[in-house]
């Protein structure tokens, strides 16, 4: 027995064959709180270099925004996003995957402030169909830049076939993960795992399908696998990219409503209470622990701690002053608690005890406000002098300033006793229809301070008079199809303070008509009326025209409103395609071939192509969901297959059906001839080793596909021949061969050197 190699090779038209050499000496074988905010999408169903989101405005600051993009693909070198834009922000990418036809990709930013009127675009690295969504999350983790705080785990997915998946494993407790896929095959509809929901699709005009989707709910514990997919369609190519968005961390905070409580004056030997909220405002309960009071006179009446608060709950700490002196005092409370925001809360205390022989002058307000008030009447206010001290104090004077207030009652200069009051009558009289202010000054030896101010305030307003508010000065009825009409509405308010009288409304301008209203009308203040205008052109040209109505409004008798309207030609449905015929060529039996045929809206109106036929053997449509509309100047590309099963010539016909005004059937001539595919075999042979001391008994010949290591054997009973025909093959396919010869015993040789052979 011995060594096998290689000889030669000889080719023979479509029949592959090769010898082999027998040489040498035989051996024996051996995966809070996130809140989604604002969602905006827009499908780009021509070919552009970039995609542009509608304008959006965020609610709140401290949002995270990702961009969602998928696109179609025109060239071997897939399609890429080269950079994202928009919102004054850096945009960074989070997830590209485009190993299939397409790209499918995430881009994320962070926004500080509150974002008005923004729009997001993408820059495409080959001009496409594509979509953009972008969404923006209140909630999430603001630490890092551009958003890169509130991004986790990333998973990317894609098939040449198979039901859409990809997986992440969440790395925080209650993280929100969302995706994006595009199909390449077909413009199929998602079905989506159970727990999932669907953010945007779009079918596009290129049958592919671009959607975004995420999990219901956030995923409560973090190391869990999560699987963001559908369920069907399972058959067609496609790129997933998901992501994981992190919550904000929770944190107790405490805040405190004050940090200063002033008694002010208290008379020696009595108390005065004020109070202190505690509020619970981060997004974990705070635990207030304890507190404390430094300072003569302070002291804490109510409020039971330790104590919890959830997040927005309250509690209130009741503080008192009690002097015992006639002497200024300070102190200082102290709240301790776990809040973020500090461990300590200092509140400064101050105070200030008087003798108890002192005379004090209280007054009940330090504010009137008359309200509105009409020119020519008038309004009375009372304020109350009151002697609260432990003497006589007394009021030497009460003076006023201010256009239309007077002091119309109250004896001064007077002497109250304690506990004693005096009732002060104030007058606002206006004359005019402005906003008037003004000032009462009482003078008095009260401890508290000799000078006391009170603030006026009131409105004058004019008497009562009709008035008419129109919702609009001008109504634009825009473009018009002749033949047919278009109807506005305008509405009269009363807005003054009597009712309105609408005498009359007329209309003039070749076209407009009213269509309601009969006159005259009373309309009570605050009541509306609804005038309808109608704009039927009988032309194909610019129109003007004018209402007018009359009443008995204070701000004119007569009012206008401006029309305008163009009359326009009927629009006219129309289809033609880019070609009457289509020729498939030769095409061999049991394989297919695919003709494009494009349709297009060349007419003044939308045209609606309803399902094609087809008739032929072997011709068949490819895709396609009828009926379709497709607005002027739009597309839509047929794809026609031709799989021959015969040998010979094949003809057929496309109809297309439509609502075209140039004719509703447009034929389309289908050619194909079908032809037998080709068989190859792989003819092995060898020579036999020239001596060996163990007698040859047969051959063993056996075969691996090229790039593997696995080598079968192919002939079950020994080969007595120094040659071999392999018939089973596959076209395309590359096999590696070597033989090994064998002994009576069964006992192989080490293997021939490799032959290699490539089936066309």
């Amino acid at each position: 027995m011995g060594l096998l190699s290689i000889s030669s090779i000889i080719g023979a038209g479509s029949r592959w064959m090769c010898a082999f050499v027998l040489a040498a000496a035989c051996a024996e074988a051996a995966a809070a709180g996130i809140v989604p905010d604002v969602t905006v999408s827009y499908d780009q169903n021509s070919p552009s270099g970039t995609v542009t989101s509608p304008s959006f405005s965020t609610n709140s600051a401290n949002e995270l925004l990702l961009a969602f993009v998928a696109t179609d693909a025109i060239s071997s070198s897939n399609t890429t996003v080269r950079s994202v834009s928009g919102g004054g922000l850096t945009w960074v990418l989070v997830a590209r995957t485009n190993a299939q036809p397409g790209t499918s990709e995430i881009w994320r930013a962070f926004a500080p402030a509150i974002l008005h009127g923004v729009t997001v675009s993408a820059t495409l690295s080959q001009t496409v169909v594509s979509t953009i969504v972008v969404s923006t999350y209140s909630g999430v983790a603001q630490t890092g830049t551009n958003g890169s705080g509130a991004i986790g785990a990333i998973g990317t997915s894609h098939a040449q076939n198979g039901s859409p998946s990809a997986s992440l494993v969440t790395t925080q407790n209650n993280s929100l993960v969302v995706g994006i896929g595009n199909d390449y095959d077909y413009a199929i509809p998602r079905t989506l795992l159970a727990g999932q929901t669907l953010i945007h699709q779009d079918l596009s005009s290129t049958q592919d399908t671009y959607w975004v989707q995420r999990m219901s709910a956030p995923t409560p514990v973090k190391g869990t696998r999560v699987t963001l997919g559908d369920s069907a369609p399972t058959a067609d190519e496609y790129n997933l990219s998901i992501c994981e968005i992190l919550p904000a961390p929770s944190v107790p905070t405490l805040r405190v409503s004050t940090s200063t409580l002033s008694f002010g004056s208290v008379t020696d030997g009595s108390s005065k209470s004020l109070s202190l909220i505690l509020s619970s405002t981060g997004s974990s309960a705070v635990t207030v622990t304890s507190d404390s009071i430094t300072g003569t006179g302070f002291s804490i009446k109510s409020g039971t701690l330790p104590a919890t608060l959830s997040p927005g709950q309250t509690l209130t700490l009741t503080v008192a002053f009690s002097p015992t002196t006639a002497a200024a005092d300070t102190g200082q409370l102290t709240i301790k608690s776990n809040s973020s925001a500090g461990s300590s809360n200092l509140i400064a205390l101050t105070g200030t005890g008087v003798l108890s022989t002192d005379p004090q002058l209280t007054l009940s307000t330090s504010s009137l406000n008359f309200g509105t008030v009409t020119d020519g009447s008038s309004n009375t206010l009372s304020l109350i002098l009151s002697s609260t001290g432990t003497s006589t104090v007394t009021v030497s004077s009460v003076g006023i300033t201010g256009t239309g207030f007077s002091i119309t009652s109250g004896a001064l200069a007077a002497t109250l006793t304690p506990g004693q009051t005096l009732a002060i009558q104030i007058k606002f009289a206006p004359t005019t229809a402005v906003a008037d202010t003004g000032q009462l000054t009482i003078q008095s030896n009260s401890t508290t301070g000799g000078t006391a101010k009170v603030s006026l305030a009131g409105t004058g307003t004019l008497p009562p008079a009709p008035k008419m508010t129109l919702s609009t000065s001008t109504l634009a009825f825009g473009t018009v199809t002749d033949g047919s009409s278009e109807t506005l509405a305008i509405t009269l308010t009363s807005s003054g303070t009597e009712s309105l009288s609408v005498n009359s409304a007329a209309v003039t301008g070749t076209g407009f008509s009213m269509t309601s209203g009969t006159w005259p009308q009373a309309l009570a203040p605050g009541k509306s009326l609804t005038l309808q205008v109608k704009f039927a052109p009988t032309t194909a040209s610019a129109a003007t025209g004018q209402l007018t109505i009359g009443s008995n409004s204070s701000t004119g008798s007569t009012s206008t409103v401006a029309l305008s309207g163009t009359g326009a030609v009927a629009p006219k449905p129309v289809l033609t395609v880019s070609t009457t015929s289509l020729n498939f060529g030769t095409v061999t039996v049991g394989t297919s071939s695919t003709e494009l045929l494009t349709l297009k809206s060349a007419g003044t109106s939308a045209v609606t192509v309803n399902t094609p036929t087809i008739t032929g053997t072997g011709f068949s449509i490819i895709g396609g969901a009828f009926p379709i509309s497709l607005n002027p100047g739009a597309t839509t590309t047929l794809t026609i297959q031709f799989l021959p099963s015969l040998d010979g010539a094949v003809s057929g016909q496309l109809t297309v059906n439509s609502n075209s005004s140039a004719g509703s059937a447009v034929p389309v001539a289908l050619t194909g001839t079908g032809t037998a595919a080709a068989t190859y075999s792989v003819n092995l042979t060898w020579e036999a080793p020239v001596s060996t001391a163990d007698p040859i008994a047969g051959y063993h010949i056996y075969r691996a596909v090229a790039g593997s290591t696995t080598f079968i054997l192919l002939n079950s009973a020994i080969d007595t021949q120094t040659n071999y025909a392999d018939t089973n093959v596959a076209n395309g396919t590359t096999y590696d061969y070597e033989v090994k010869s064998v002994d009576d015993s069964g006992v192989e040789s080490a293997a021939s050197n490799e032959f290699t052979a490539t089936i066309p």
